[in-house]
């Protein structure tokens, strides 16, 4: 063959190549291996499960030369990403083979970066590079945690402004916050999405990563120390995701998104079926998933949250909105909750055991339910212990307004809210 042709033909194979780890992933719009890593990694999607598995190379993200595996998008402005991550196998690579949460500049080598990690040790650190071409100083640029999260573990990356805040938690815990950098020249629209390497140049390391969600945060309207509201949320309407979540193992599943206002979702009596209000009128969907469909019939708002001779219900006469248990004509009162955030949208099990309700921040306006929060659907125990988190969302008001069991007990839906991208 000419070299001419050769040539053409090395072309034509690298472009094939590119565009197949370039393609859409999921809700990312690029799969790449930044700094030329000698093993090549892969992203896939399993669309059933909402689930990513990425596979990366690489010697490490530090100094001033980074090789990884990249899954990203562009994104401009605040945002906030949630995700469960977890290193699979490779029990005998390198202790700090990694993944979590990624914003970088640009998929040069030695970008801008902001990288959540966890390791396959159970280290959990935030670290970053303020400048293109600069070294990672350590530990100058470097938070570390000091608890261990070996195997599942829940990250979450916040950008305020050039501010960036990491939480971590994990299964069934609240977020605990890290830490926060603020990075002075960083660009308002950059890449972000989940990073899988090796720490090692001949290894792989593989990452599964679920209940991804990438939200559009607002700014706050109430701040406890302030006598007025320093911005009003009246109009705002962001895009809605109606969710599900299995309450044994906390596995979500989004069945629609809308650009509009979805609310107050709730199973139908025989659990195939799921109500709710999109732009204020009644629809339907398939618990399944599928298309939605107008509703003449929509289950009640208002239907008294009791089991057996109690009533649940959110109460702040302690100062904080709490859980509280009383018998139907009210007497009795007994609070069931002594927690630092407020508890909001009380909601029994169909076997009057356990009680799901939301989670506010503790510095979220007390009189009224907001929306548009770092909000937590929570389980407890109707006898009493620790709550259990299910879910880490957007949302607030809306979310969880109507009974949201599934008829066995087994799901709970709910709202969460992001403009859609």
């Amino acid at each position: 063959m000419k070299p001419i042709l050769k040539a053409l033909l090395r072309t034509i194979l690298s472009s094939i190549c590119w565009m197949s780890l370039a393609a859409q992933v999921g809700e990312f719009e690029a799969a790449v291996d930044v700094g030329a890593p000698k093993v090549k990694g892969s992203s896939a999607y399993d669309e059933a499960s909402q689930t990513y598995t990425l596979k990366g190379g690489g010697y490490n993200i530090w100094f001033n030369h980074d090789e990884f595996h990249f899954l990203h998008r562009k994104i401009k402005g605040d945002f906030l990403l949630s995700a469960h991550f977890q290193l699979i196998g490779n029990e005998g690579g390198n202790g700090h083979r990694k993944t979590g949460w990624m914003i970088r500049e640009s998929t040069d080598h030695d970008a801008v970066s902001i990288n959540t990690c966890l390791h396959g040790d159970g280290l959990a650190v935030l670290q970053w590079r303020l400048m293109r071409g600069a070294y990672m100083r350590d530990p100058q640029e470097e938070i570390f945690f000091p608890k261990s999260y070996l195997g599942e573990a829940i990250l979450q990356l916040e950008r305020v402004g050039k501010t960036i805040t990491m939480r971590i938690a994990h299964p069934g815990e609240p977020l605990e916050e890290m830490g926060s950098v603020t990075l002075p020249e960083l660009k308002d629209e950059v890449l972000i999405g989940p990073y899988d390497l090796a720490h090692d140049p001949d290894g792989l390391q593989e990452a599964r990563i679920w209940n991804v969600r990438i939200s559009t945060p607002v700014p706050p309207d109430w701040h406890p120390n302030r006598l007025v509201k320093t911005v009003s949320h009246a109009g705002v309407i962001l895009g809605s995701k109606l969710e599900t979540v299995e309450v044994s193992t906390g596995k979500r599943r989004v069945l629609l998104e809308d650009d509009g206002r979805l609310a107050s979702p709730t199973f139908g009596q025989d659990g195939r079926q799921i109500l709710f209000l999109k732009a204020g009128r009644p629809h339907v969907i398939s618990a399944a998933g599928g298309a939605p469909q107008p509703s003449s019939a929509m289950g009640s708002t208002n239907e008294p949250n009791s089991t057996g001779p109690y009533r649940y219900f959110s109460d702040s006469r302690s100062g904080t909105h709490q859980i509280w248990r009383s018998r139907i004509d009210g007497s009795e009162a007994r609070q069931l909750t002594f927690d630092l955030d407020h508890a909001r949208s009380v909601h029994p099990s169909p076997d009057g055991q356990s009680l799901a309700y939301l989670a506010y921040p503790h510095d979220t306006n007390p009189k009224t339910p907001p929306a548009f929060q770092r909000v937590t659907l929570k389980v407890v125990p109707v006898a009493g212990g620790a709550p259990r988190t299910l879910a880490y969302l957007f949302g607030g008001a809306g979310s969880l307004e109507s009974p949201c069991w599934s008829p066995d007990g087994t799901h709970i839906v709910f709202v969460s809210h992001s403009e859609k991208r």
